[in-house]
Formats: structure tokens, C-alpha cells, sequence
């Protein structure tokens, strides 16, 4: 038997009803990038997230149009670094979750969606590898007489989050949160030692906190960004 080439990538082809829907589906959904579109009139369409491709082939015919969500079996399993945050992307995007997050026998956690021909998408994260690296987030808490730089350090542990604090104007590390509660929608945490607790609103793709920091009896609004 001769030597076989290196394989480079698997890029699966989905049938679609409408391709400028199927394209805004996944470019405003489900973050692929702006896509390629060839034909006149347009019938076929390429995109890609983070460097892997899919494509879109508008159906000929409706007998065509045959996707296995309807059987409910998948068309599309993507694995993700961090289930949490896509389920927060997801969320403000305004995509609902069909299913999950489920947890396997075989170690990932899943969760389902459908795009707008009911092509059933699986997004996994892998559950028995190593320990995932810790989320960073920062943000600077203006309390009128000084501004205060803080790092808000999280990561899984057990079924919940785990985390601390740093703030290094005051050269402090490591400040001990007693507990995070964290959903799609936004987050929470608490810090009895210093008296202190933090609620927030994802915004920007996930990739923000927006809240409120309170602290002895006071408020101040405070946006963490993910690093």
C-alpha cells in the first residue's frame, strides 16, 4: 500500500433554504467569519471560525433539504475551549439552547442548538484533558478619591467556579472570593473578608462584565473585560 498525504482538514457542506439566511445564522450566531459567496445568482457560500471551514449550498430542489436535527441526531459537532463562555456568546446572541449542557459518559459536555433549517449543531467541550487555564479579567474601580486596578482570576473546580482577587495599586494577591455564581446571563461573586461583593451583566460577546461593586454600604459601577 503507498504512503498516504498527511490529512489537513474535514469541511463539512450543509444544504441550506435560504442562503443569506443561513449566512447571517452563522456569522451573527454563531461567530464565523463574513462569508465567500459564489454563483448568480448566489448558491453557494464558504466561512470559517478560528481556521475551520464550513460550507453552505443553497438546496436545488426541497427534496434536497435534509437535515439530521429533524431526526434529532447531529449535523455539526464543534469542540470549544470553554463551554461557559459560548453558552454566554450564545445567550446574547439570542440563540436558545436546544439541549444541555449535558455531561457524557464519554467526557465532554455538550450542548445543542439548531440553525434555521433545523440542522442540529453540537458544541462540546473536552472534560478529561488537563485542567483548563484560568479566565483573567480586569477592571479599574474608580472610587472618586483613587482609581484601583483589579484582576478578577476564575476557573472550574468541582460543579461550580472558584477564584480570587488581585489588586496590585494596593499590593494585594490573591484575595479570597467565597463564592461565584455564574449563569449565561451575567455574574456574581462575594468577599466577606473585606466585606465586598460584585454583580454583573455579560455584554460584548461575553467578553465583558458590566456591574456594580459594593463595598461597606456603597456602590460603585465597575466593567470587568476578559484578557
Amino acid at each position: 500500500m503507498s504512503a498516504r498525504p498527511h490529512l489537513r482538514a474535514v469541511t463539512p457542506l450543509l444544504v441550506v433554504a435560504d442562503l443569506p439566511r443561513s449566512i447571517a445564522f452563522y456569522r451573527d450566531r454563531l461567530g464565523y467569519a463574513d462569508a465567500s459567496v459564489w454563483g448568480k445568482p448566489p448558491c453557494f457560500a464558504m466561512t470559517h471560525r478560528d481556521g475551520f471551514d464550513l460550507m453552505l449550498s443553497l438546496a436545488g430542489d426541497a427534496a434536497h433539504l435534509q437535515p439530521n436535527g429533524r431526526h434529532d441526531l447531529w449535523d455539526l459537532y464543534l469542540k470549544v475551549d470553554d463551554l461557559a463562555a459560548e453558552i454566554t456568546a450564545l445567550h446574547i446572541a439570542g440563540v436558545p439552547i436546544d439541549k444541555g449542557p449535558t455531561d457524557t459518559e464519554y467526557g465532554m459536555r455538550e450542548i445543542e442548538v439548531q440553525d434555521p433549517d433545523g440542522h442540529r449543531i453540537c458544541l462540546a467541550e473536552d472534560l478529561s484533558g488537563a485542567p483548563r487555564a484560568q479566565e483573567v479579567w480586569s477592571g479599574t474601580l474608580d472610587l472618586g478619591s483613587a482609581k484601583l486596578r483589579l484582576l478578577l482570576k476564575l476557573r472550574r473546580g468541582g460543579d461550580g467556579w472558584l477564584g480570587d482577587l488581585d489588586s496590585p495599586d494596593q499590593n494585594a494577591t490573591n484575595l479570597p472570593i467565597a463564592s461565584i455564581v455564574r449563569d449565561a446571563a451575567g455574574l456574581r461573586f462575594d468577599m466577606p473578608a473585606i466585606g465586598a461583593a460584585f454583580a454583573g451583566m455579560f455584554a460584548a460577546g461575553g467578553n465583558e462584565l458590566a456591574g456594580a461593586w459594593q463595598q461597606r454600604g456603597r456602590t460603585w459601577p465597575l466593567v470587568f473585560t476578559r484578557g
